[in-house]
């Protein structure tokens, strides 16, 4: 079975579900990309074309990867919308591989189409599934023990990465306008980023997350802001580095907010 992902880590969840049942290929693979703005190529049409299934995050995260899809021409291949399967909504934040449980919800469909196509391997994909399911479960409980902590603590970010995450975590964000217009590739408003720099410059939020993909003239003056004024920086990718699977990826983004300073607010 040829699963195709737009991105990595969905493939990565895919090979830990399907094992040997599965081959994988994901058309973004390096952690410098920006799978918002991804200019297609030749080979990804002609991957997605010969894919039996494609897996893409939606959300309107990724439309080209769903644009390859329609022009794949003869018999396209199924595409699992992970918004889709998620119950993502307009407005609900697209970086849907930070959510435990829009993952697990993912794990669970992908397990029932493969086990459909290949009902030989169902007590294999069961056994893979089951231990992936319990990995969540295990990531769910650290989020709980870790917000009885963090709970109302807050911090600033240039991209609404690793919102899901911070959502669980009880942790507030103090620049939602300022986020979404850099992630939407806009410039923020004048007076948002002057509340954010005031908020570094006096310590009001307890770290500073940057995606290193995202670099406008706005981003890195708040990251210099930031340096200044010691206060942490989390650096937060939409790629995970090559070998390094989902669940350590996100412990390691776990790992890097338990550091998060200050009372709660």
């Amino acid at each position: 079975m040829r699963i195709v992902c737009a991105e990595a880590v969905w493939c990565d969840i895919a090979t830990q579900i399907g094992g040997p049942a599965v081959s994988t290929e994901a058309l973004v693979v390096s952690t410098r990309a920006d799978p918002h703005d991804i200019a297609t190529t030749p080979a990804m049409a002609r991957a997605v074309a010969q894919a039996d299934i494609l897996v893409l995050n939606g959300a309107e995260y990724d439309p080209w990867a769903g644009a390859l899809a329609e022009a794949s021409g003869g018999e396209a291949p199924m595409v699992l919308n992970v918004g889709q399967i998620g119950h993502w909504r307009e407005g609900d934040n697209p970086h849907l591989f930070d959510d435990l449980e829009t993952t697990r919800l993912f794990a669970a469909h992908l397990t029932a189409v493969l086990t459909q196509r290949r009902p030989d391997a169902q007590e294999a994909l069961a056994r893979r599934a089951d231990s992936f399911t319990h990995i969540v479960a295990g990531l769910q409980t650290r989020e709980q023990a870790m917000a009885n902590r963090l709970r109302g603590r807050t911090v600033a970010m240039t991209e609404p990465i690793g919102g899901a995450l911070l959502s669980a975590l009880g942790i507030r964000v103090i620049d939602d306008r300022l986020a979404l217009a850099m992630m939407h590739r806009n410039d923020p408003a004048p007076r948002d980023v002057a509340m954010v720099e005031a908020a570094l410059r006096t310590h009001q939020v307890g770290a500073l997350i940057v995606n290193p993909n995202v670099t406008n003239p706005s981003a890195d003056r708040l990251a210099d802001v930031a340096r200044q004024a010691r206060v942490p920086i989390i650096s937060m990718t939409e790629i995970p580095p090559p070998g390094r699977h989902w669940q350590d990826w996100i412990g390691d983004r776990l790992d890097a907010l338990g550091h998060v300073t200050g009372a709660p607010s």
